[in-house]
């Protein structure tokens, strides 16, 4: 078996207090027979210290062979010469100094043994160095209490965590530590009236405004908003961003903000014009590639909002309530959510990245 890792990871503290490491291993079985991957495991390649151990269904949850749909049976098997990968969170509790090099351990079983190589092996492979590099510090693009990150990063294989898309010749992750963001009211609703209405959502419209300092590179406005509730059908792929806007920010990085309401940006910015930190852009909507109005955000090493890199980032202020206990179909489907307290204890989340199903609430903007 055969692994690399498909990005240097950059190290972010998230909202449960732990800083994450996420990434991507990819893996090809050279052997003619079947190989049953039976445990990854991440460690400090200073002092061993185990960052991530996955077995079980752990590992199967965090485990795809490339091309199978999403829908796929789990599995933890590679068919002769086929490639898959793993999807990494390895992570280091508050306080507790940051890996420098990491190595990896995967262990596999084989029906038989071949040739030199045991039934079944345990091997290091993939040494990966971790830079010493802080991600990006951005001003929140939303205002106001009660946003939901609905789809996200890092633990769990969520429909943006676990996106590749092979573009160019090269499987990009540009959606690795993207966040949609949703909101909900005083009652912890998201919608009030027929789901398959924008304005039943009490915050589509709201201002979208610029997270830094920095140069707008392109713009989209002449998309229509999807039906909410409805799944495009047949959408280019140009289109899945829907209306958005791309911002290059002085420090080379590319800031995605994707799904915005029609004719809300034209007039407010345009490709080659600088704009300041909290200067709105837009209006968040339901264009695109979406079933519910939602602010898609993601940052990423490229001005393509699909053959890119995903970069981790955080805010510089916010405050966390807590994580959604409520299925987000349930929440969708206009039942209120229940949002169970930090485990940690505190709801300062400055200078933190929201994790999937974090509630955080942003400081008021003009």
């Amino acid at each position: 078996m055969t692994a690399s890792a498909t990005t240097t990871p950059i190290a972010v503290r998230g909202t449960d207090g732990k800083t994450h490491l996420a990434y991507e291993l990819t893996l090809v079985n050279e052997s003619p027979l079947p190989a049953n991957l039976t445990g990854v495991s991440v460690q400090d390649a200073s002092d061993g210290r185990t960052l991530l151990k996955l077995t079980g269904t752990a590992l199967t949850s965090h485990f795809r062979p490339s091309g199978s749909p999403a829908d796929a049976p789990a599995t933890s098997t590679l068919s002769p010469g086929r490639q898959g990968r793993v999807w990494i969170d390895a992570t280091v509790p508050g306080g507790v100094s940051l890996p420098l090099r990491l190595r990896h351990s995967l262990s596999v079983t084989y029906p038989k043994a071949v040739s030199v190589i045991p039934r079944k092996v345990t091997e290091s492979v993939a040494p990966t160095t971790v830079p010493d590099r802080h991600p990006v510090a951005l001003r929140s693009p939303l205002a106001g209490p009660g946003w939901l990150d609905g789809n996200g990063c890092c633990a769990q294989v969520t429909p943006h965590r676990g996106a590749s898309s092979p573009l160019n010749g090269t499987a990009r992750f540009a959606e690795r530590f993207a966040i949609d963001f949703v909101r909900l009211d005083s009652k912890q609703r998201l919608s009030t009236g027929p789901s398959d209405r924008v304005h039943s959502y009490p915050y589509y419209g709201v201002p979208v405004r610029a997270a830094a300092d920095g140069e707008i590179v392109s713009v989209v406005d002449d998309l229509p908003n999807a039906t909410p509730g409805q799944a495009p059908a047949n959408l280019p792929l140009n289109d899945y961003a829907g209306n958005h806007v791309v911002e290059r920010l002085p420090t080379g990085e590319y800031v995605l903000y994707a799904h915005l309401a029609p004719g809300s940006v034209k007039h407010r910015v345009e490709a080659g014009q600088k704009v300041k930190a909290g200067t709105q852009i837009g209006e968040l909507g339901n264009s695109g590639n979406t079933t519910a109005p939602h602010l898609h955000f993601q940052v990423m090493n490229g001005p393509d909002p699909l053959a890119s890199d995903g970069l981790p980032f955080v805010f510089a202020s916010m405050s966390l309530r807590g994580t959604l206990s409520t299925s987000v179909d349930d929440v969708l489907g206009g039942k209120p959510a229940k949002i169970t307290p930090p485990a940690h204890g505190h709801t300062s989340a400055n200078n933190e990245m929201p994790l999937y199903l974090s509630v955080v609430d942003f400081p008021a903007q003009p």
